[in-house]
C-alpha cells in the first residue's frame, strides 16, 4: 500500500547537508568524487595506518573504512578509534552478514554498512551521526539547521591580509599565505592548477621547487588550527594541485 508520507531528502534539498565535516575515507578512494558535492571536507586515504597518521596532523569528525580492503582486523581497528569518543566510525562490509554487523556493532561502529553503498545513502548515514557529534562540527551543523543557510564560513577579510574562521577568530596572513588562498577563494570548488599556484608565489616560476607549496600548505594548517582552532578546508588534489571545500 502506498504512504501517505512525503519526505523531504535532505541530500537532494541541500547539496551542502554534510558541511562542514570532516570525513576521512579508507580503502574506498570511488567514494570520494560522490560525495564532494555534499560539501564535507572529505580526504581519501590507502590503508589504517595512514589514517592513524593524518588523525594525529589534522583531526577529523567521520571515518568510513572498506573492511574489504585493508590488511588490519576490523575489531581492532574499531577499538584504537573508540578512544577518541569523538570520531564517527562507518564500517563496509563484505558480505553484510548478521555476524559480521554485530562484531562492528560490538566492537563500537556507529554504523555497518554494504560494501558498496548507494551515494545518497551513506551522505544520509552521515548526515545522521552528526546528532552524537561534540564540539565545533556539529554546533555548525545545528546552527545551520536542515536548510544550511544560517552556517558561518571561512572569509578574507581586510584585502586578503586576514582569514577568518566559521568561529569569527582571524589570523593575519603572510604575503605566500595571501597569494595562495586568494586564488583558492576565488574558485571555489575548483581545483587551483599547481601552475597557476606557483606563478601567484614568485616572478620566477622555473626555479620554483612546487615541494615548497606543501610546505606552505603544512604551515598554513598548524597556524590556522592554533589560531581558530578549526581545520583549514583545503584538500590536495594529486596531480592537480589544490581546491577549496568550504
Amino acid at each position: 500500500m502506498a504512504s501517505d508520507l512525503n519526505f523531504a531528502p535532505v541530500g537532494a534539498a541541500n547539496p551542502m547537508a554534510l558541511a562542514p565535516l570532516r570525513i576521512w575515507i579508507v580503502g574506498n578512494l570511488e567514494l570520494l568524487q560522490p560525495l564532494l558535492p555534499y560539501g564535507a571536507q572529505i580526504q581519501a586515504l590507502d590503508s589504517v595506518e595512514a589514517l592513524y597518521r593524518e588523525l594525529v596532523i589534522i583531526p577529523c569528525d567521520i571515518v568510513v573504512i572498506d573492511t574489504t580492503r585493508v590488511r588490519t582486523g576490523m575489531v581492532e581497528t574499531v577499538e584504537h578509534l573508540r578512544r577518541r569518543d569523538d570520531l564517527g566510525v562507518v564500517l563496509l562490509v563484505d558480505p553484510l552478514t548478521p555476524q559480521l554487523i554485530a562484531d562492528g556493532l560490538w566492537a563500537g561502529a556507529d554504523a555497518c554498512l554494504p560494501h558498496r553503498p548507494d551515494p545518497e545513502f551513506l551522505a544520509a548515514k552521515l548526515y545522521s551521526l552528526r546528532r552524537r557529534l561534540p564540539g565545533e562540527a556539529a554546533q555548525l551543523m545545528e546552527n545551520a539547521g536542515p536548510g544550511g543557510d544560517a552556517a558561518p564560513c571561512w572569509s578574507l577579510e581586510s584585502d586578503g591580509w586576514d582569514l577568518r574562521g566559521p568561529n569569527g577568530q582571524v589570523l593575519a596572513l603572510t604575503e605566500a599565505e595571501r597569494a595562495f588562498l586568494s586564488l583558492l577563494f576565488s574558485s571555489p570548488a575548483e581545483t587551483v592548477a599547481r601552475e597557476r599556484l606557483i606563478a601567484a608565489l614568485t616572478d620566477q616560476p622555473w626555479s620554483f621547487d612546487p615541494h615548497r607549496i606543501e610546505v606552505l600548505v603544512h604551515r598554513l594548517r598548524n597556524r590556522v588550527q592554533a589560531a581558530t582552532g578549526c581545520t583549514l578546508p583545503v584538500r590536495a588534489v594529486r596531480g592537480a594541485g589544490y581546491r577549496l571545500t568550504a
